[in-house]
């Protein structure tokens, strides 16, 4: 096993492309999800992300169910390095819409009574899919840089509030199925068929914008995320920015093409990531997803 000052290891809801994966050295505990409420498949492990999407696209009046990682899961994965004698960070989804963080709690809480002097770092993300994955890269490099576990996790707490995603969907009845919108704004959404613009934060989402056309949509979602650095003078060198789609790609190159040029308009360049948006978050917010999320980087 490579020598190493820790281990990284996050949950599934983290959306790093499995090359990214390897070529960072992390590991992945999955998530589960199902179409049928009884049969639970690993999330990143046992489909691609295009699967489940056409399934999803497939089947629109069946509406997918999640689940989170036992303790039993974390403690699977973690032990082979803790019996090496590496330490390990486990970064998890944020604890305001799942469990995730409360399992690696209560297994840490379990194997150091087996490694005791073999640290277990867990931290709650405040964040998911793409926006996740970005404290994860950020966690990886100050691991190459030569800072420890606890040193990473204090650092990645103190910058988490500089990252968001905005995100908008083709399809309200998955949020609304989650009781993640407000009653007004549900009624509408189910009744006028709108389009909304979301903020996702420290964990909690609100409302930038509402629209009624697709297009119309993505601009306002590009605008929004174009207006967080020019309201803030930010340079988006100094952050991980990536754009993100559900079931197609084509989308997520329009939206990218609207938030460079709405960037480009206010003097600023920038050249976003282009990634799928996975499963945990696809399956409360519907196939035709789109986001844009940013993380700025530690200094």
């Amino acid at each position: 096993m490579q020598e190493r000052k820790f281990q990284i290891i996050c949950d599934s809801c983290c959306d790093l492309p499995r090359a990214c994966v390897e070529q960072l050295g992390i590991e992945i505990v999955p998530l589960y999800v199902s179409f049928d409420g009884e049969n639970y498949e690993r999330d990143y492990f046992d489909f691609t992300y295009h699967e489940f999407y056409q399934r999803m696209a497939d089947e629109p009046g069946r509406y997918p169910k999640t689940s989170l990682p036992g303790v039993e899961d974390y403690i699977r994965t973690w032990e082979p390095y803790l019996k090496e004698g590496i330490p390990v960070l486990s970064i998890s989804m944020t604890s305001m819409m799942s469990g995730s963080y409360n399992s690696a709690a209560n297994a840490a809480s379990i194997i150091s009574e087996k490694y005791p002097d073999v640290p277990v770092v867990t931290l709650d993300s405040k964040a998911l899919t793409l926006y996740e994955g970005m404290l994860v890269r950020e966690a990886c490099r100050m691991r190459d840089l030569g800072m420890d576990a606890e040193e990473t996790a204090k650092e990645l707490d103190r910058i988490r509030h500089e990252g968001r995603a905005y995100f908008t969907i083709g399809d309200l009845s998955y949020l609304s199925r989650g009781g993640r919108i407000g009653g007004l704004v549900k009624l509408a959404a189910v009744g006028l068929g709108i389009k909304p613009v979301i903020l996702f934060s420290e964990g909690s989402i609100s409302l930038c914008s509402i629209t009624r056309s697709r297009h119309k949509s993505l601009r306002e979602l590009a605008r929004h995320a174009a207006q967080y650095f020019i309201n803030k003078k930010e340079d988006p060198s100094d952050y991980y920015l990536e754009v993100g789609y559900g079931l197609h790609e084509e989308d997520g190159e329009e939206l990218k093409e609207l938030f460079v040029s709405a960037l480009r308009e206010a003097g600023i360049e920038a050249d976003p990531g282009l990634s799928q948006i996975g499963t945990m978050v696809g399956a409360h917010n519907g196939p035709y997803l789109m986001g844009i999320a940013l993380q700025k980087r530690s200094r």
